[in-house]
């Protein structure tokens, strides 16, 4: 069967379109290895970033890793089994110190929103004297915010018995096991210590100004080898950030913490209207401000935990990563 030169021509071209197509570079996605610390919502962002493509329009793929704390992602990121990973500023700024080469490079979180919970009974300071609260790591941030409270309600160093846990679930155990008076856990876990019948005795998210949370640190080489991905990582989550704060993204946002924290719908409502809503924890651009950061140098350096009082020359924060 002879076909018609038009139809030869059709042909012609058709296979000239697919031999192009099949021979058109396929750019292979970079893959970042991420720690974060558990399953909360200060890791909305990541999820959203994830659940809404922005990853994937930035060419990179993310494994996340809950590694259980915020040292140990302080502690595997210098190690390097970590590219990326979000800890506190303050275990940031004392394992920089202490000679880790690895620098904040974004904050997804700089308010703190977590809450110490107790049994609805314990309304007062003084309702805690000679019984035992769980905090997050000994000397570190909550544990100097609470030592704050304490004392500015009337309680003395000692008249409070401290013990410490990484996780908040583990936290949130103890206190239901009532193994503890007071427990320091973050959202959602508090709504749901709050239907379960507990009473929020400290709110650090309000209680605390101008003292940054969450850093998302990287090791100085990684960085200097893999900048555009560590850029497009940012990128993803900076727009994770504004998608959230978006009300018309309200019903999707609630789906995916359900979902990711495997938390009830109105624990999760009453997490949005906290976080969105009012509290606003989450860094629009995942900038550092100075004065949040400076402020969590300084209480280290006066309380002696870190010796280094120039930011700039200890390498601390490093924003050239930023969205631009």
């Amino acid at each position: 069967m002879r076909l018609s030169r038009t139809r030869r021509v059709a042909l012609g071209a058709a296979f000239t379109l697919a031999t192009c197509i099949a021979a058109a570079p396929v750019f292979a996605q970079t893959k970042i290895t991420v720690g974060l610390v558990s399953r909360s919502a200060p890791n909305w962002p990541e999820y959203v970033a994830e659940d809404m493509g922005f990853f994937k329009t930035e060419n990179i793929v993310i494994d996340v890793i809950y590694v259980g704390g915020v040292a140990a992602v302080a502690q595997q990121v210098t190690a390097g089994s970590l590219d990326l990973g979000d800890t506190t500023f303050e275990m940031a700024v004392t394992a920089i110190d202490a000679g880790a080469p690895i620098s904040i490079i974004g904050s997804t979180t700089i308010k703190y929103p977590y809450s110490l919970m107790a049994p609805a009974n314990m309304t007062t300071a003084a309702d805690l004297k000679g019984k035992s609260v769980i905090l997050p790591v000994k000397r570190n941030d909550i544990d100097n915010f609470f030592t704050m409270w304490a004392n500015a309600n009337g309680l003395k160093d000692g008249d409070v018995d401290r013990v410490y846990d990484g996780s908040s679930t583990n936290r949130y155990a103890a206190l239901v096991a009532g193994a503890v008076a007071g427990a320091a856990i973050n959202s959602p876990l508090d709504f749901t210590a709050i239907g379960a019948g507990y009473h929020r005795l400290i709110d650090f998210g309000s209680y605390v100004k101008g003292y940054g949370f969450i850093g998302v640190t990287s090791r100085r080489d990684w960085l200097a080898k893999n900048g555009d991905a560590a850029r497009a990582y940012l990128r993803a989550v900076s727009k994770g950030v504004d998608w959230l704060y978006d009300p018309a993204n309200k019903n999707k946002a609630i789906e995916i913490l359900m979902r990711e924290t495997k938390q009830e719908r109105g624990v999760v409502e009453k997490t949005y209207q906290y976080y969105v809503e009012e509290l606003k924890p989450f860094s629009k651009g995942l900038t550092v401000p100075d004065a949040d950061f400076n402020n969590v140098l300084k209480a280290f350096v006066d309380n002696g935990v870190v010796k280094t009082k120039d930011p700039a020359k200890a390498g601390f924060v490093d924003l050239s990563f930023l969205p631009k």
